[in-house]
């Protein structure tokens, strides 16, 4: 049985350092601590989250999410309105929001303040929110993805138990581009658990579904992450099932690091890029544009970002490239000031080559709006 326990929580919402340039976040706030769904594959279960032990079992819910959140927004002094992530550690629509509705009730205040949302969750549950999430995106930006990495349901029943059906979830990004085309919807193929999910046929039948829902973009990930605890846990997990033949080769994909091979890494990229491209689907999500003087840093640092990432997955370099993005998005005045000053090369990590790169983009303002 699922214990729920209210705790007070000092603070409710979170500053990252860089600007996620996945999600395009800036803050994160989750509603509960511990979900139900009990994915095996979560990343949530590592050491480095600091989520008590049982998490699929013992949901802490926040208590007066909603004054806290109001509180905080109307007295920020540092914070200016950026994408608010919601959900990301702990899902946000998972069973405790039905009875709780702490999501909804932080939805009410960021719409408020006009602060835009980033959802990614794996359940239909988001639907009952389309009245609020409507009014976001069209007062500034609103992206709502589901997580859908099988349509098999043997292999769902393992590894997201608890979790809304992907075939309802895809159903549901259809119907909220349908109901409300200013929602940017996708599907976030990750992780991609190898010997699993890494089929010439997954791969393609979740892509072409993806298209068929007509959503925005998909994001993929290769591989999953093997931290401490979190690892150990699907370790476990694989021991004891009928995919317990496959350990072997799967751990040595790994050899006790983190991450997954490299050469593991080309292999699945290049077939995911193939279909990207048969498909004609976006990989990276459209991004939150603010009206101050941040809104040429953020178009540029796009350009950046997005090219660092084609890079990566195409094998070439692209670290200096994506560092220069993630500190333009952290600049205190426009990019146009400091270009005007030919005072480029000041900036951290920006080289001849990075300028060259975005070069076209600085002509004018007409020609960075252009890029929207």
């Amino acid at each position: 049985m699922v214990k729920y326990i209210e705790k007070e929580f000092k603070t409710i919402i979170n500053k990252l350092k860089y600007i996620d340039s996945w999600f395009w976040c800036r803050y994160t706030l989750n509603p509960y601590n511990g979900c139900e769904h009990a994915c095996i594959y979560c990343d949530a279960r590592s050491e480095k989250y600091y989520l008590h032990p049982d998490l699929d079992n013992e949901i802490i819910v926040k208590k007066d999410v909603k004054e806290k959140l109001d509180k905080r927004l109307k007295n920020a002094r540092t914070l200016l309105p950026d994408v608010v992530a919601t959900g990301g550690v702990c899902d946000a629509y998972q069973p405790a929001e039905i009875k709780y509705q702490n999501t909804r009730q932080i939805l009410e205040v960021l719409l408020k303040y006009k602060y835009p949302v980033c959802l990614s969750t794996n359940s239909d549950l988001v639907l009952r929110d389309l009245d609020i999430l409507s009014k976001i995106a069209a007062d500034t930006y609103c992206t709502v993805s589901f997580t859908i990495t099988t349509f098999d349901d043997e292999i769902v029943k393992f590894l997201e138990p608890l979790a809304s059906p992907p075939l309802r979830r895809i159903e549901a990004l259809m119907k909220i581009k349908k109901e409300f085309p200013k929602i940017q919807t996708g599907v976030n193929l990750m992780p991609i658990v190898p010997y699993i999910e890494d089929s010439d046929e997954n791969l393609e039948e979740i892509i072409s579904k993806t298209k068929k829902a007509n959503c925005d973009f998909i994001l993929f990930s290769p591989g999953m992450t093997m931290r401490d605890s979190q690892a150990q846990f699907f370790i476990n997990k694989l021991k004891n099932s009928k995919y317990k033949d496959i350990l072997a080769d799967f751990l040595n994909l790994y050899k006790g690091n983190m991450y997954v091979d490299g050469n593991y890494l080309k292999k699945i990229h290049k077939k995911l890029i193939t279909l990207y491209k048969k498909y004609k689907l976006p990989c990276r999500a459209k991004r939150f544009i603010p009206n101050d003087y941040r809104k040429y840093n953020y178009i540029i640092a796009k350009k950046l970002l997005d090219q660092a990432y084609y890079n990566s997955i195409s094998g070439k370099a692209w670290k200096r490239m994506q560092w220069a993005g993630l500190y333009l998005q952290n600049l205190k005045e426009s990019i146009l000031d400091v270009n005007a000053r030919g005072d480029l090369l000041t900036l951290k990590n920006f080289n001849n080559k990075i300028i060259e790169f975005i070069k076209p983009y600085l002509k004018s303002k007409k020609t960075i709006d252009s890029f929207l």
